[in-house]
């Protein structure tokens, strides 16, 4: 049946939300490659907008985190990776942005014995393990790390922990 608005194949009020965040996010990429980063940061921002109940909502945090740290607020970089982490903590790059952070806020030292003392989530020794490594203690590294592989060898970031060794070597 042929529809008389002269709109065939389309459905009168669906948006497809996250293929319009995939979209913003992509033209976020582009900006942020071009180093235009407020630009950037207004279309990771639409994009998780858009999609901050799917899977991808951790993805579209990291890169408004980037943005923040690369405009120099560290603060609100820490706070919006520290949510990226909360919705997927499964990758390694945001932990390192994380302690990047804490670098350029010269708190590693606090954070390092808040990560250290909180044994509960395992992910905490990441932090701990990329502290050691970029303050250069690369031993107290490596075996934090080696510690992790040991302790959770089925984790899925447990890969790119290894990659981080392999590095090291």
């Amino acid at each position: 049946m042929k529809s008389n608005h002269g709109l065939d194949g389309f459905i009168q009020g669906k948006i497809d939300a996250a293929r319009n965040a995939r979209m913003h996010s992509n033209m976020g990429n582009i900006y942020f490659e071009e180093k235009k980063y407020i630009a950037a940061l207004k279309e990771y921002e639409i994009a998780y907008n858009l999609a901050n109940k799917t899977q991808a909502a951790g993805a579209y945090l990291y890169n408004i985190a980037r943005c923040y740290f690369v405009l120099g607020d560290y603060q609100l970089a820490k706070r919006v990776v520290l949510g990226a982490i909360q919705k997927d903590c499964m990758h390694i790059t945001y932990y390192q942005l994380l302690v990047d952070c804490f670098i350029k806020l010269e708190t590693t030292e606090i954070e390092l014995e808040k990560y250290i003392n909180d044994t509960i989530n395992p992910y905490n020794r990441i932090v701990v393990g990329l502290i050691y490594l970029k303050t250069d203690k690369k031993i107290q590294a490596r075996a934090t790390f080696d510690d992790f592989v040991m302790t959770y060898p089925k984790m899925a970031i447990t890969e790119e922990v290894k990659a981080i060794l392999r590095q090291m070597r």
